[in-house]
């Protein structure tokens, strides 16, 4: 709710549109030669972009969530604007944010997109359902509930379409007395497809979708510190005529410093406000997340990993671990060498053998004419070498061992060095997997001069 919801609404209708034209104007040659792509005229970018300047100007800098929503429910846009967002939206107002009283002193404030279609000069369709949102908050806007829910987005151009359906968020924030809010918020997609055309044919074939896209996030407060975990997760992936069962990332992150965490807030919106260039922004905003990193360390952080985890025709391949920092100084952060050294991880490889074969085998077929005679005795010929030289390597040389099926392995990372199952892997570049050599050599390695170019001899 800290962005506008306008912003929010139609985000992933830019991303889109973006992408659609850039596929349908994107010359047959641009694989081997690419060329800047030149701006295209959108009235809905336009629209957009100058609704977030009038939003943004009405904010006065203000960075209060509830005061802003005050703000957005004020609102009046200029003749000029009210009349380009009635061409794209069907609305004056676009998506209005309205204010009524609730019980007990609570203030609701609701919006709404209506259903509309709109055809861009660029030939590209936008179709949208209804847009409902709803934001409940108390007397002292110390507490925030949010829900929103949008059934469907249609982009549609001459060569490429997508689809997003059955979106929906809930949030639930309060806000502590450092001024940071603390909360948890879920997001939902049911299904994004993308669909394309072949040169010469107008029927659009499905070429990638992803179902039951599920992020949930949060921070919790526990006295001086704070915790945050993020998770996602995707039912299924389906590319390229193959399938990805389901998909999970998950992780939290122990012992965060709260006052830290609530001077990074203030900064990032100190620096929103300050009116700066766009450069001077991102040059000071990444000095301040470098002051937060190093608190993070010093305080005792910990970055735990949950699950990343991948299925595919029943087998689940999963990561699991931990990334600590043993006792770290300030003056480790003008030492590299001594900050790695004091970099602890520990992760936990799973890798079922039948999806190492199941993996071979989608490689062979691409490496086998299919149109060969016996191509089918040649693809499992070629799964069964690549299978076999993958686990007989891992397994042979113990950076694995074989259990019920699965490869194993135990990945370490302590005073500086990298093993795999107890054993240093030759990495390119890292020898004996430390990776403190690695950064002396690269200090130590000369600084290249460049070669000036020859100048062509007088005729």
């Amino acid at each position: 709710m800290k962005k506008s919801i306008l912003a929010v609404a139609i985000a992933g209708a830019l991303l889109a549109h973006t992408s659609i034209q850039a596929i349908e104007q994107a010359p047959p040659s641009q694989a081997q030669s690419p060329a800047p792509a030149k701006p295209v005229k959108s009235a809905l970018f336009e629209a957009i972009t100058a609704a977030a300047k009038e939003i943004n100007a009405a904010m006065g800098g203000e960075t209060d969530t509830v005061k802003r929503l005050e703000i957005l429910s004020k609102l009046e846009f200029s003749p000029e604007l009210r009349a380009q967002l009635k061409e794209v939206f069907g609305s004056e107002r676009g998506i209005p944010v309205l204010r009524t009283s609730g019980p007990k002193g609570q203030a609701i404030y609701t919006t709404k997109l209506a259903p509309h279609t709109y055809l861009d000069e660029s030939a590209v369709a936008f179709s949208w359902a209804e847009l409902n949102s709803r934001s409940v908050v108390n007397k002292a806007g110390t507490t925030l509930d949010s829900s929103m829910t949008w059934p469907s987005l249609s982009i549609v151009g001459a060569s490429a379409s997508g689809t997003i359906e059955k979106m929906s968020m809930d949030l639930k924030q309060a806000r502590a007395k450092d001024g940071l809010w603390y909360g948890t918020v879920g997001m939902k997609v049911g299904a994004v497809a993308v669909r394309g055309t072949t040169p010469g044919s107008s029927e659009f074939k499905e070429t990638a979708r992803l179902e039951d896209i599920a992020v949930n996030g949060g921070v919790a407060l526990r006295g001086k510190k704070a915790d945050a975990s993020y998770a996602l997760s995707i039912k299924s992936i389906v590319f390229g005529g193959d399938r990805v069962d389901r998909a999970n990332f998950g992780m939290h992150v122990l012992n965060l410093p709260a006052q830290a965490l609530a001077d990074l807030d203030h900064e990032i919106k100190k620096i929103q406000g300050s009116g700066l260039p766009a450069d001077a922004q991102t040059e000071v905003t990444l000095k301040t997340m470098k002051s937060f990193g190093k608190s993070m360390a010093t305080s005792g952080a910990s970055l735990v990993i949950d699950d990343i985890s991948a299925a595919y025709h029943g087998n689940t391949a999963s990561i699991k671990g931990c990334v600590d920092f043993d006792k770290v100084v300030e003056a480790d952060f003008d030492a590299p060498i001594e900050l790695a050294k004091k970099i602890i991880a520990r992760f936990d490889v799973r890798l079922p053998v039948a999806m190492v074969n199941d993996v071979s085998r989608l490689m062979a077929s691409k490496q086998v004419d299919a149109a060969a005679p016996n191509s089918a005795g040649q693809i499992d010929l070629a799964a069964k070498n690549i299978a076999g030289l993958v686990i007989g390597k891992l397994v042979n040389e113990g950076f694995a061992v074989m259990d019920k099926g699965e490869l194993r392995s135990t990945i370490d990372i302590r005073n500086g060095k990298v093993t795999f199952n107890g054993k240093i892997v030759p990495i390119p570049g890292m020898p004996n997997g430390d990776l403190v050599q690695v950064y002396q050599r690269a200090k130590a390695a000369p600084v290249p001069v460049p070669v000036p170019t020859p100048t062509p001899a007088k005729q």
